[in-house]
């Protein structure tokens, strides 16, 4: 199997383009409101028919400005490119539809083999039964109408506390719906938690791919003093890791490069995403293996949790001076390692 799955970016490219087709073809005008448009074509076949675009991405991909929320309204339109989840489309489409008079259209595009056919079921009153205008390369575009059914328009409308019980304490923590494992401990952090590491005082401590700020979190149970810095690619990721470890600080980025020139941690640790969409894909932890060694501290120790598929083992041996693997379960390797 290759790392770096290019399928998931394959398939973006693809929805990209027949959405851009389309809408090419009809040339909306006014203010449009673009959502999660991951490579700009969409927002560009708007400009290019004359629409006043306005790009709203929750995710800072390949440096692209993020934010948790969409800029305040009104628009004439909008386009929303199906996240994934089903939480977190419900969640993008009341932010949308906040913005939106009824009447307004709303286009949603999407790859079949992402459910966009389930999408008219999921709409929740916010807008009309749709109907599609493009069927190609096994993706469409959907055009809906908003009704005048109030929609949950701001983020905090979303928050929610949820109660976590880790392998030596309970927490309350604020996350948000199609954030990842929202509601309930992941089974891979919890291997992580359970062999976590003795923390020094004074340790810099870099919680990657942070998600809502569980680890990191359980880092400040145990080490109050530690200086904690929290990474993730997703804007509302980090504003839910914002209320869970207040005195942090955060990188919105989609790998270490967002650091930029620091002082190195001592500790670094991730549940890294190791997949894209529906896709396996092993670029993120391949570029966190090579790339943390920049990062350390002389004697600073990487220390991740993966599914056992992803052959973790060979590349900490290949990577680091000294490796070990610190658990292992039927689904999950923990394994540590300190550059030579």
């Amino acid at each position: 199997m290759a790392r770096l799955d290019n399928r998931a970016t394959d398939r973006d490219q693809t929805v990209a383009a027949v959405a851009a087709e389309a809408l090419s073809e009809i040339r909306p005008q006014g203010r449009i409101l673009v959502a999660f448009d991951s490579d700009g074509a969409i927002a560009d076949a708007l400009r290019d028919g004359g629409a006043d675009v306005v790009v709203w991405n929750r995710l800072a991909m390949a440096g692209q400005a993020a934010t948790p929320w969409p800029a305040e309204g009104p628009f004439d339109g909008a386009v929303l490119r199906l996240p994934r989840g089903w939480a977190g489309f419900e969640m993008a489409l009341h932010a949308l539809a906040s913005r939106l008079a009824p009447g307004a259209p709303l286009w949603i595009a999407g790859g079949n083999d992402e459910g966009v056919t389930s999408a008219p079921k999921h709409l929740d009153g916010l807008a009309e039964e749709p109907e599609t205008l493009i069927i190609k390369r096994r993706a469409r575009l959907l055009l809906t109408r908003r009704t005048g059914a109030p929609a949950k328009g701001a983020l905090e409308d979303w928050r929610q506390t949820v109660t976590l019980t880790l392998p030596d304490q309970t927490l309350d923590l604020v996350s948000y719906p199609g954030l990842f494992a929202h509601g309930h401990l992941d089974a891979g952090t919890e291997c992580l938690l359970k062999v976590l590491p003795e923390v020094a005082a004074g340790t810099r401590v870099l919680d990657f791919g942070c998600g809502a700020g569980v680890i990191a979190r359980a880092v400040r149970e145990r080490r109050p003093d530690a200086p904690l810095t929290l990474l993730d690619i997703d804007a509302v990721a980090l504003h839910a890791a914002r209320q869970n470890v207040p005195d942090a600080e955060l990188v919105l980025s989609d790998g270490l490069a967002g650091l930029g020139t620091r002082e190195r941690f001592g500790l670094i640790l991730s549940n890294p995403p190791l997949h894209r969409g529906k896709d396996e894909d092993f670029g993120m932890l391949d570029a966190l293996v090579a790339g943390t060694k920049q990062y350390l501290k002389l004697r600073g120790t990487l220390v991740a949790v993966t599914q056992r598929t992803a052959g973790v083992g060979k590349l900490f041996k290949t990577a680091f001076g000294h490796s070990d693997m610190l658990m292992e379960t039927t689904q999950f390797q923990v394994w540590a390692g300190t550059p030579k």
